[in-house]
Formats: structure tokens, sequence, C-alpha cells
């Protein structure tokens, strides 16, 4: 037990200066830096184009309110933050690692090659306009739907933010590995990164057939969907049951898949 817990702070420490040196890398060329927050911003608005549509035209979906609908979209976009900003560009540049044999350097170091290959880099600038402006929206609705500020509600949300972390943390790292085995895996990874954006908007927007899908076989639902459905008492004791297991099940896949995937792996020394 003591181990587990020494190599856990370990990682953390770690991941900290991942973080740093990312910031650092990205403040050396302040015109980029200043350019990518502009295209973020740029971006931000579009999405809150959804927002305005819904509160101009007042247009409630399956019973959920334009405030609501609100809390839903700023858990997506709180939610962006984290996978585009701590995971998307690990995923992205895994295949050129596999491929080049560029792991070689990372399975020299006493830290786990998972983590160093997968949580390496960071987009600090849009983790930043991306939680900022999606807590704001949280808030709002938060504060307008009058849902109470005690341990149950904000500690079940933040909860259920870490489980959807966890899940689009495995989910979209999985067809990556496929690079092990595959000369080149971009059109995979293109169409489930495209999945990312179905969660924009409530999953109520789709049939119940595609709903099912969503939630229990390719899990893109429980992302943003759960964490408000919980503040919102809309989530269903199978939700709930299924919310426990599904980081579990996918962590676990990841992490069998990943093994395997190393017995492929043909350095650039071979």
């Amino acid at each position: 037990m003591y181990n587990l817990v020494r190599e856990i702070k370990k990682h953390i420490v770690i991941y900290a200066l991942f973080l740093k040196n990312s910031l650092i890398a990205q403040m050396e060329y302040r015109f980029n830096f200043i350019g990518n927050m502009s295209m973020e911003v740029g971006y931000l608005f579009v999405k809150l184009s959804y927002v305005i549509v819904v509160y101009r035209s007042g247009v409630s979906i399956n019973g959920l309110s334009p405030d609501e609908i609100l809390l839903f979209i700023g858990t997506f976009v709180t939610l962006t933050a984290a996978y585009a900003g701590l995971f998307m560009l690990n995923n992205f540049r895994l295949r050129s690692k596999i491929r080049d044999g560029d792991l070689d350097l990372l399975l020299t170091k006493p830290v786990s090659l998972q983590f160093m290959a997968t949580l390496r880099q960071a987009d600090l600038t849009l983790f930043t306009v991306d939680a900022v402006a999606g807590l704001v929206m949280v808030a709002i609705a938060w504060g307008r739907l009058g849902i109470p500020v005690n341990l149950i509600t904000v500690g079940g949300y933040g909860g259920f933010l870490i489980i959807s972390t966890v899940v689009s943390y495995s989910l979209f790292l999985l067809p990556q590995i496929l690079s092990f085995w595959l000369v080149n895996t971009s059109a995979i990874a293109e169409v489930t990164d495209s999945f990312w954006d179905f969660n924009n908007m409530p999953m109520d927007i789709y049939n119940r057939w595609i709903q099912q899908i969503g939630v229990f076989v390719l899990p893109i639902f429980v992302i943003s969907n759960f964490p408000p459905m919980f503040v919102l008492h809309k989530m269903p004791s199978i939700y709930l049951a299924w919310s426990a297991l599904i980081p579990l099940i996918l962590l676990l896949a990841v992490r069998l898949l990943w093994k395997q995937g190393l017995k492929n792996y043909s350095s650039a020394s071979s």
C-alpha cells in the first residue's frame, strides 16, 4: 500500500512538471500563444451561438428548459478543456511515436510508459479558455435553476466530471493504440474524434436507440450528459450504476490493449 501511494505521488509530481514545461514551451513563442488563444476564443463564440439560439427561441428539448440546456453546454465546454487541452495532442502524436520508434527514449524512463506517452504534453491555452468559459456557463445555469450549493450537489457534479474525464481519456485513446498493429490509423482517429461533438447538446435530441448506444455501447454520452443529469435529478438508477463501472472497464481495456501493443512494437534500432 505504501509503495502504491508513493508511486501515485511521484506521478502527480511528474505530471505537474509536464504541465509546467508545456506552459514554458508555449510562452516561448508569444505571438503563437496569443494567436492560438484568439482562435480558441473565436471557436468558443461559435459554441456560444447554440446558447443564444436556445434562449432567443425559448425552445425546450424533451422537457429541458433553456437554463438546463445551458448547464449541459457548459459541462460540454468544460470537459472539452480536459480532452482537447490535456489528451488530444498526445493522442495525435502517439501514432508517429509508434511508427518512427520514438518510444525508445521513453522506455528507458523509470515511469509508466503509457503515462509518459499519453500525458506528456498539454495545450494550456486551449485548456484555460474552455475551462473558464465552461465553468462560467455552468455557474450561471446553476444559479438560474436554483440548484442548491452543498456537498452532495457540488461534490457529486465534481465526481462525475472526474468520471467523464477518465472516460474521455480512455475512449479516445483506444483507437490510437491500434497504431501498434496498423501502419496508418489517421482515418480511424479522425472518425472517432468527430464523435466528440455529439456531446455539444443534450443526448435527448437523439432517439432512444441512439441514446442507449451512446451510453452502453460507445459511451460517448456518458461524458457530458451524466454530470448535469445528476444535479438535475434526471439520472436513472441504471445510469448511476453504469457510471461506476464504465471508467474501470475502459481503463482496464486501455491497459490490456497497451500491453499487448507493446509486444508488437518495433523500436527504431530493430
